[in-house]
């Protein structure tokens, strides 16, 4: 199983705390009241994709820790020239 890298960007995060139902070993609360990072291996990654997919401001993002291969958001495809 790959490594993940889980980051929270607290600039997005409104505090809807969905990502802590959804994967409470993987993701708390901070001080500030922003979902923060507690362990990103505490789960399977399709639950980390679940719990990052619940965040209705798409703060979270997950990539694969070896490749830097980015699974959530998807990158916006490139446009392909005419």
């Amino acid at each position: 199983m790959s490594q993940l890298r889980v980051t929270v960007d607290t600039t997005k995060c409104q505090s809807y705390k969905r990502c802590t139902a959804v994967t409470p070993a993987v993701f708390g609360i901070g001080v500030d009241g922003k979902a923060t990072v507690l362990h990103p291996d505490g789960a399977s990654q399709d639950e980390v994709l679940k719990a990052a997919r619940s965040c209705p401001y798409r703060a979270i993002s997950v990539a694969v820790e070896e490749t830097g291969e980015q699974l959530f958001p998807p990158r916006p495809k490139s446009a392909t020239p005419l």
